[in-house]
């Protein structure tokens, strides 16, 4: 198991390094139709609070988000990209070296990515990759089955 763990962590780490220290986003065209998901009842009961603290119960309770942001959706921790279909999550782990990462619903490589200066790879923080890895994929086969609100929301920008 641990030889396991050893090259999922490693290619994760070889992926971080292809990668920018800047989150990924959608162009600058998509940006403008961006829609924040947040706790509005128009999203569903509690959306963006029901993925936080799942995302914490799971991985890491001291994960930290950006607070709503009605002005700038981009700022948002949840964000659906109609014209694309894409939904991005985002946050960070202030206790990993202040690790930030992001979920992209779309993404080809079917991974998270990590932002991450100075992190020790301790056996705690491989753990806790491995369980943001398994998060991910979870949250991703989660909303790919439910797609009905991305749908409605898609449709409403069309």
């Amino acid at each position: 198991m641990k030889d396991k763990d050893y090259i999922l962590t490693k290619q994760m780490f070889e992926n971080i390094e292809r990668l920018s220290k800047k989150p990924l986003r959608e162009s600058e065209e998509d940006k403008e139709s961006s829609i924040a998901i947040t706790n509005d009842p128009r999203f569903g009961q509690n959306v963006l609070q029901n993925q936080i603290e799942a995302f914490r119960k799971s991985v890491s309770g001291g994960a930290k988000f950006a607070d709503e942001n009605n002005d700038d959706a981009e700022s948002n921790p949840l964000v659906f990209y109609p014209k694309s279909g894409n939904l991005v999550f985002t946050g960070s782990i202030p206790n990993l070296s202040g690790l930030r990462f992001q979920f992209s619903l779309n993404d080809v490589t079917n991974a998270p990515y990590i932002f991450v200066d100075g992190l020790a790879l301790t056996e705690d923080v491989i753990n806790i990759l491995n369980k943001l890895s398994g998060y991910y994929k979870n949250w991703r086969e989660s909303w790919q089955s439910s797609t009905d609100l991305l749908d409605k929301l898609k449709k409403e920008q069309s």
